[in-house]
């Protein structure tokens, strides 16, 4: 019994993070981002934020998620290339198990010399909440860890 206690506290414990992935696209001229959510946090976070019930990932999904995800994001999530701030496009979600997928671009990037990252999104209901960026420009790779205590960083390319 005493050895099902520490097992037992250790499963209790729930984790906050998230991973965005910021690649850009040369050829293109794109921005392609990908944010990995966990769909239960992102869900309660956006019913309180928006005083609603999404319902996501359900057959009652609201008709506005998509949109209320997206004003969220907007609120939560910037990105400045070169010192210009700029807006991205949703282009979708899906789900995958207890898992959100965001899909967010910007369009008309001739190049990167620096982007700076701010990533706030569920740090208002989780404090702990963890915020892992991934970032692939001119096939250099670089890492942020955005926290309460830290949610925006500059990378210079």
């Amino acid at each position: 019994m005493l050895l099902l206690l520490p097992l037992l506290s250790f499963s209790l414990h729930k984790e906050y993070y998230s991973l965005t992935k910021i690649d850009y696209n040369q050829k293109e001229e794109t921005v392609q981002i990908t944010m990995k959510l966990f769909t239960n946090d992102m869900e309660l976070v956006l019913n309180k934020h928006f005083n609603k019930v999404l319902e996501l990932d359900t057959q009652i999904e609201i008709a506005e998620a998509d949109h209320l995800l997206e004003t969220y994001l907007k609120q939560k999530f910037t990105i400045a290339i070169d010192d210009v701030q700029l807006n991205y496009s949703f282009i979708g979600k899906e789900f995958e198990k207890d898992a959100l997928f965001v899909y967010l671009e910007i369009k008309k990037i001739k190049q990167i010399h620096q982007i700076e990252i701010q990533a706030a999104m569920l740090i208002e209901e989780f404090p702990e909440q963890e915020n892992i960026i991934k970032v692939n420009i001119n096939e250099q790779r670089k890492s942020l860890f955005l926290t309460n205590r830290n949610d925006k960083a500059l990378l210079k390319f």
